[in-house]
């Protein structure tokens, strides 16, 4: 019997304004052209806003046959959620990847996350690295820690992000996608309200995709304090989680430690100060901090 490999659909949110952001593009699809996996692939560029140089080159692009490039309108609502939403829509493949324009997939990404899919799940994520793509911005205490720490310890589910995750198409539509209410950490909501639903969740923590910090304070910051919210939200969405709950006291004490702490580079230090400064603000708004 000859098996019809499944067809694939790997959906890009992107918002470039510069070549800069261009030549990251370029360097993610180039690592989808070299994947090792057999069978049909498309990509799907969903343009959340990018100045009209964006489509222009997707159209014209040298690998645009090899991947079947698409590229769609997807900024009638910013953010990536909607774009993600914008993109799976437009998709044919029965299976849906998902991953970021400026990171960069190993050649065994899209083959391996079909294979962990096909153990018995219905949407999946691998680990990330974070040393590939950041010899020039490295950070120093808070690295991406190794695949196996992935995953908090007494979350009820697992956590997916859309780094690196893999999704039946007609499940992700029957769960009406990402929630674009979301600043940040929808992907998170995503997998954690597929299990609710009863769908089957997995991690891989082999890490497959190379992922690019931000750099700059500024950058990290603004990362940080939009995955605090969400954090908060989640908390408030989904209780009793097993995330660990925010305390208004235990917030001061780690702001203060953040802003004082030696060896942080600028974009860490950011980062892990407006994840807490966002905890603060979700946990007032979604009535999630404790004060005791």
């Amino acid at each position: 019997m000859v098996v019809v490999p499944r067809s694939i659909s790997i959906v890009i949110p992107v918002l470039i304004s510069s070549v800069d952001g261009r030549d990251l593009l370029d360097v993610q699809l180039e690592a989808l052209a070299a994947q090792d996996h057999i069978g049909p692939i498309e990509v799907i560029i969903a343009d959340n806003g990018s100045p009209e140089f964006l489509r222009q080159y997707i159209n014209g692009h040298r690998l645009r046959d090899r991947l079947k490039l698409k590229w769609v309108y997807a900024a009638q609502h910013p953010g990536a959620a909607h774009a993600r939403n914008v993109g799976a829509a437009a998709a044919t493949g029965e299976i849906l990847l998902f991953c970021d324009h400026d990171d960069r997939a190993y050649p065994s990404w899209v083959r391996r996350l079909v294979e962990f899919l096909d153990e018995g799940y219905d949407l999946v994520c691998s680990a990330v690295e974070g040393r590939t793509l950041n010899v020039d911005n490295p950070r120093a205490v808070a690295e991406v820690p190794p695949p196996e720490r992935f995953q908090p310890e007494g979350v009820f589910a697992p956590v997916l992000v859309t780094t690196s995750l893999a999704v039946r198409a007609d499940i992700y539509r029957k769960l009406d996608g990402m929630d674009i209410t979301y600043a940040a950490n929808e992907d998170v909501e995503f997998g954690w309200r597929a299990h609710v639903a009863g769908y089957r969740t997995g991690f891989l923590p082999e890490a497959l995709m190379a992922y690019r910090y931000r750099p700059g304070f500024a950058p990290g910051f603004r990362q940080g304090r939009s995955r605090g919210i969400g954090l908060a939200r989640l908390n408030a969405n989904f209780p009793d989680n097993g995330l660990p709950e925010i305390r208004l006291r235990e917030l001061l004490v780690r702001m203060g430690s953040i802003a004082t702490a030696r060896g942080l580079v600028d974009e860490e230090r950011g980062l892990l100060l407006g994840l807490a400064v966002g905890q603060l603000r979700g946990g007032f708004r979604h009535r999630t901090l404790r004060f005791n």
